[in-house]
């Protein structure tokens, strides 16, 4: 049960809309290039409305995803304290996705709040504990726990800017979880955050882009950037001087650098277009209410589920301060461990690929929230710690230690989740782990939950077709539509399935008839010569009359391999080979293994002296060893041909 699916027609739509538009790089003058700059100004702009926030208020920056909008914040920050000769002050909720928490890492200054409790006493104090007089603060926290779903308060970003005076103490939302299934609402600019990181992945399911909402009385932090990419500045000196001048038309001018990914933001386009399509003109309350009702049924389900002594299934985790089917205080997620009759745990892992077996698709692990489990698993740094040393890894985890999970199982309901998927997984948790102990509760589909069904939203009228843009004649591609194909249809045949055709609070859609397509015929075998004869007809002629230059070519080379032996047509040795030959003589005079094997036939020892010949003297004899040393090595030098 992923965050989000894209639906079938927003790639039907992307598809037409590339199809039939020729697009090129901003940063160029040409028509396609002046044509997709304009479109990405007027996407950006909708992208904020999107979210209630005014262009006047407000500039957008397209990222990468929700995790670079963060390092994008903090690089801006760390080079304007340096500039100001001003320390950094972080603070960060417990609640904290790990690319929160990494920012510490470039603060000498930080402090993570353990509670709620402790936020609103740090503000309520004027920021006592926090940033001092003159210090640069900022304070980030996530709209929603990607661990446990819990919503935290959005009004801590308003009290800071109105308690804090002395201390210039900016605020951080990273709204990913948040903005995937509730509105986001920025429409009063003196209680929204400073920033904002989101993921459009996480809303619309495709293209794979994030964004950072820059609020503008908040935008000088960032002007102090350091580094600049091509297309953030007006003029750069390379040689000779170290000048260069910034941008200064926009927030976005100054802190996207290089080629935006155009075509993406172009896909984010119809993203929203199709968003409004399935759920109204105000997709996100639809959405925000739809998974709100999911949510409760899941947690209500899991809740019942008991094994045949009674044991509940499952060990929900879950803030007690909210109430899932309360939009404002709980999202649509659930985290869990399931445990056996005797109490003992199931390791998560193996819930995970159960289920992905049985369809129904998880998330297992830590999640990337170092705070969430250590405060809801009960482990303390000394025992994450020794848990580290004796092995454990995020990404190779030992499940359980000590009696305890390392993580937890986590199902995330989406715009595109129906209550068939909860009914699925709740059949397969008592299926596999209570043996059907549960089955009354599964008996009607209704009985997971007392919730009235949802109404769809107003019917907004007929699917509007892309129109190819005001672009020159010669550049005009016109439009094939077809339907890419993916997942089986009932007719036997595999076609894309749009997500929102089954959801039960979707809206309606005409039933298509049935088209019987005649049995296409099997390919025949691959042959590597068939592909051969489909390149270009001017490639083997090319060939041939270049067959004379390659074959002198392949001789060059082989020449220069074999240049430093004996037949080698080039008399003097080259640089490569002078140095093999110096690196033989240095191994040689080590006594290599060259000498200690006996690779060459040693010299004959000295012969015996003459009958009556005095003995030579110990000096001679040294030096007669010495000689006989020499002549050896000079006699290996020869053989080897150096």
């Amino acid at each position: 049960m992923p965050d989000d699916l894209y639906a079938k027609s927003l790639v039907e739509e992307f598809s037409a809309d590339l199809i039939s538009n020729l697009y090129g790089n901003p940063h160029s003058a040409s028509t396609p290039s002046a044509l997709a700059g304009h479109r990405v100004d007027t996407i950006r702009d909708r992208a904020l409305r999107f979210f209630n926030a005014d262009p006047e208020h407000f500039d957008l920056v397209f990222v990468s995803n929700a995790t670079a909008a963060i390092k994008l914040v903090i690089d801006c920050f760390k080079d304007y304290a340096a500039a100001s000769n001003t320390p950094v002050w972080y603070g960060y909720h417990k609640d904290a996705h790990t690319s929160l928490v990494g920012v510490r890492e470039s603060t000498k200054l930080h402090r993570c709040f353990a509670t709620d409790e402790e936020v609103d006493i740090w503000i309520n104090s004027g920021g006592l504990g926090g940033p001092r007089a003159r210090q640069l603060g900022l304070f980030a926290y996530p709209g929603q726990s990607n661990m446990s779903g819990r919503r935290l308060p959005l009004n801590w970003c308003g009290r800071i800017r109105k308690s804090f005076h002395k201390a210039a103490t900016y605020t951080l939302l990273d709204a990913a979880a948040l903005a995937s299934t509730a509105p986001l609402d920025l429409s009063d600019p003196a209680t929204a955050p400073d920033f904002v990181a989101l993921s459009f992945y996480k809303i619309f399911g495709f293209p794979n882009i994030g964004a950072l909402i820059v609020r503008r009385e908040s935008a000088h932090v960032l002007e102090s950037r350091k580094y600049f990419g091509g297309g953030t500045v007006d003029m750069v000196i390379a040689v000779n001087d170290t000048w260069h001048a910034k941008k200064n038309s926009s927030i976005h001018d100054r802190l996207e650098d290089g080629t935006l990914p155009f075509h993406s933001i172009f896909a984010l386009d119809h993203g929203m277009n199709v968003h409004e399509r399935l759920y109204g003109p105000n997709p996100m309350k639809f959405i925000s209410h739809h998974t709100s009702q999911l949510g409760k049924q899941l947690y209500n389900s899991l809740s019942n589920l008991t094994h045949s002594n009674g044991l509940p299934l499952c060990r929900i985790y879950k803030d007690d301060n909210t109430t899932y089917g309360d939009p404002s205080v709980q999202g649509a997620t659930v985290a869990f461990n399931v445990q056996h009759a005797d109490g003992s745990m199931v390791p998560y892992e193996e819930v995970e690929e159960a289920a992905d077996d049985q369809g129904s698709f998880v998330r297992s692990g830590s999640l990337c929230n170092p705070g969430g489990m250590a405060t809801y698993l009960n482990w303390s740094p000394a025992e994450m710690k020794a848990a580290y040393a004796a092995g454990h890894r995020c990404s190779k985890p030992t499940q359980i230690m000590l009696g305890k999970p390392t993580g937890v199982v986590r199902v995330s309901l989406g715009a595109m989740s129906i209550a068939a998927d909860v009914q699925n997984l709740i059949r397969f948790l008592d299926n596999t782990y209570c043996h059907g102990a549960n089955r009354a509760l599964l008996s009607t589909p209704m009985s997971l939950a007392h919730s009235t069904p949802l109404s769809p939203p107003p019917s907004p009228g007929p699917r509007p077709t892309v129109s190819p843009l005001n672009i020159p004649h010669a550049l005009y591609v016109p439009p094939q539509h077809s339907s890419p194909s993916l997942a089986q249809n009932a007719t036997g045949r595999y076609g894309i399935l749009d997500n929102a055709a089954l959801d039960s609070t979707a809206l309606p859609q005409q039933p298509s008839p049935l088209t019987i397509e005649p049995e296409r015929a099997k390919n025949p075998p691959w042959n590597p010569q068939d592909y051969i004869n489909m390149r270009k007809p001017w490639e083997a002629e090319m060939r041939k009359q270049h067959a004379q230059t390659y074959n002198v070519g392949m001789e060059i080379k082989v020449h220069e391999v074999e240049d430093a032996s004996t037949f080698s047509r080039n008399p003097t040795p080259s640089v490569k080979a002078r140095k093999f030959g110096r690196s033989v003589v240095n191994l040689l005079r080590t006594k290599s293994h060259f000498v200690d094997n006996n690779r060459v036939p040693p010299l004959p020892t000295n012969p015996p002296l003459p009958p009556g010949e005095p003995p030579r003297e110990a000096s001679n004899s040294q030096r007669s060893r010495k000689s006989v040393e020499k002549h050896r090595f000079q006699d290996n030098v020869d053989a080897l041909g150096l």
